[in-house]
């Protein structure tokens, strides 16, 4: 049996701005996993902290950072509240590898609302509806087997006749079903909700 690989960190290249737009990078990869603190983020992105894992000199003296890249498609200006906004979607989901899943579909920070501007972050009613219903399959068979018992489901729930199953093209019954979801294959799994 295959193991299933999990990502539970995310990670980010804080990076000096001052430094990017003079044509030099100065950045580092950081990680992000449950257990990170709001603190340890505002500290991954001081600017002095950067140059001294960037193990470059503080020449440059700007004062601005920026996320030069990440694994999961987060914005370049994120705060550490945002990041660390992350950390608590945890709460709802068990691995980063949901993240991915949701942002492949759904645009940048729809994850979050944002009810005192940018100094507040809560995780998105779309998110929280997301978390809830998301079905997550190891194989296209496992992920077959559910759309075929749920089209059993609707056929049962409309009075077909038995009769009339042995005349389904099953492939295409799946593409039909499959028109109310979103589909996502992340690694070896295969991630499955309701559109919202």
């Amino acid at each position: 049996m295959n193991e299933i690989k999990t990502h539970n960190n995310i990670e980010i290249a804080p990076g000096c701005l001052a430094c990017y737009t003079q044509g030099r990078l100065t950045f580092y990869w950081y990680q992000i996993t449950k257990d990170t603190t709001l603190e340890q983020i505002e500290q991954a992105l001081d600017v002095g902290e950067i140059h001294k894992r960037a193990k470059t000199s503080y020449a440059c003296g700007g004062d601005e950072v920026h996320i030069q890249d990440n694994d999961f498609c987060g914005g370049e200006y994120m705060s550490a509240k945002e990041l660390f906004g992350y950390v608590q979607l945890l709460k709802l989901i068990p691995d980063f590898d949901y993240v991915r899943a949701f942002k492949e579909v759904y645009l940048m920070q729809d994850e979050f609302d944002y009810p005192q501007g940018n100094h507040a972050v809560e995780v998105s009613s779309m998110f929280k509806e997301y978390a809830e219903s998301v079905q997550v399959f190891d194989s296209i068979y496992d992920l077959e087997n559910y759309l075929d018992d749920n089209f059993m489901e609707y056929a049962e729930m409309h009075n077909t006749p038995e009769i009339i199953f042995s005349f389904i093209n099953w492939k295409d019954a799946r593409e039909w079903l499959l028109n109310d979801y979103e589909k996502v294959d992340m690694g070896s799994r295969i991630f499955l909700w309701r559109k919202i």
